[in-house]
C-alpha cells in the first residue's frame, strides 16, 4: 500500500479514512445497502411458481419438520404455552442470525468484481447483506405477530418494544457479518465450516426445546453446560421475542448481558473489518 506523502501533498488513494469520514461516506452510499437487497429479493424467486412466497414457505417448512419431530413424536412441548408460535420464534429468529452471518461471510468474495472496480466503503457490503435478511424477517414478523394474534397470547403492549429489540438484534448480526466477512476474506474455508457452527448452535439455543430446562433437569442450575449456555447470545434474543409475542418469563440481567456483547461485537467488528480493508480485493 503506497503511503501518504504530506510534503509534497500528495494521498494515496488507499490511505485509510478517518471513522467520522468513513462513516459519511457509508452515508453518502446508503442507497447501495438497500437497494441492492431490495433488487435481490424481488429476483430471487422470479423463475418459481410461487415466487417471494417462498420467504415464507422455507421457514414454513422448517417448522413443520420440527413440530412433527419434537412436538409429535419426542413430546418436548409438555409445559410449553402456545408451543407452535414458540417454536415460530426461535425458528424465525435463529434463521435471521444464521443466514446473516452466513451472507456476509461471502459479502466480499461474492463481490470481488466490484471491489476491484469502485473505490467505496467496504463495510456497505456485510451492511447489505444483513439489510437483505432483515427485509425477509419483517415479512415473517407479520406472519408472527398474526399468529400471536390467533392462536397466541394476543396483542400486547410489549410489541410497542420490537424496534429495541431488532436493534439489538441487529447489532448482534451485523458485528457478527463484519467478522466473518474479514475472516472469510483470508480463509475462504471459513463459509464452508458456518453451517457446522450454527448447526451446533441450533440445539444450544432453545429453538427447538427449552434447553435450559433440559441442561438444569440433567446437570443441576449450577452445572458448567447450563452456566455456559446461559450466556449465549442468541439464546437471550430468542428469549427476547417470545416475552414480547407470548409473554414468556425474561431475565432481565440476561438482557441487559446481551444487549452490551451486542454493542461490543459492533464495534469490534467493525474495526476489525476495517482495519483490514486496504487488503480486500488483493489476492
Amino acid at each position: 500500500m503506497a503511503d501518504s506523502d504530506p510534503a509534497s501533498g500528495l494521498i494515496s488513494i488507499n490511505a485509510p479514512l478517518a471513522t467520522r469520514q468513513y462513516l459519511a461516506a457509508m452515508w453518502d452510499r446508503r442507497e447501495f445497502a438497500i437497494d441492492v437487497p431490495l433488487e435481490q429479493m424481488r429476483s430471487q424467486h422470479r423463475t418459481t411458481l410461487l415466487g417471494s412466497l417462498w420467504h415464507l414457505v422455507n421457514p414454513a417448512l422448517t417448522i413443520g419438520v420440527y413440530y412433527l419431530v419434537f412436538a409429535v413424536l419426542l413430546k418436548v412441548d409438555k409445559g410449553i404455552d402456545h408451543y407452535l408460535l414458540w417454536l415460530t420464534i426461535g425458528v424465525f429468529t435463529f434463521r435471521l442470525t444464521q443466514n446473516s452471518v452466513t451472507s456476509g461471510a461471502g459479502a466480499l468474495s461474492g463481490n470481488m468484481g466490484l471491489i476491484r472496480s469502485f473505490r467505496f466503503p467496504r463495510a456497505l457490503l456485510p451492511i447489505s447483506a444483513v439489510v437483505s435478511q432483515l427485509l425477509t424477517f419483517t415479512i415473517e414478523l407479520g406472519l408472527l405477530a398474526a399468529l400471536a394474534a390467533v392462536a397466541g397470547g394476543g396483542i400486547s403492549r410489549r410489541w410497542l418494544l420490537l424496534p429495541l429489540v431488532l436493534v439489538v438484534h441487529t447489532a448482534l448480526n451485523l458485528g457478527g457479518a463484519f467478522i466473518a466477512a474479514r475472516l472469510n476474506e483470508a480463509f475462504r474455508d471459513i463459509q464452508q465450516l458456518l453451517p457446522y457452527v450454527f448447526r451446533i448452535l441450533l440445539y444450544l439455543s432453545g429453538v427447538m426445546f427449552p434447553i435450559e430446562r433440559l441442561l438444569s433437569e440433567n446437570l443441576g442450575s449450577a452445572g458448567w453446560a447450563a452456566q455456559l449456555v446461559s450466556y449465549n447470545p442468541v439464546l437471550r434474543v430468542i428469549e427476547l421475542y417470545r416475552w414480547m409475542f407470548l409473554g414468556t418469563p425474561l431475565d432481565v440481567g440476561g438482557v441487559v448481558r446481551t444487549a452490551g456483547l451486542a454493542a461490543f461485537v459492533l464495534w469490534f467488528g467493525f474495526r476489525y473489518f476495517r482495519a483490514a480493508e486496504w487488503k480486500y480485493g488483493r489476492s
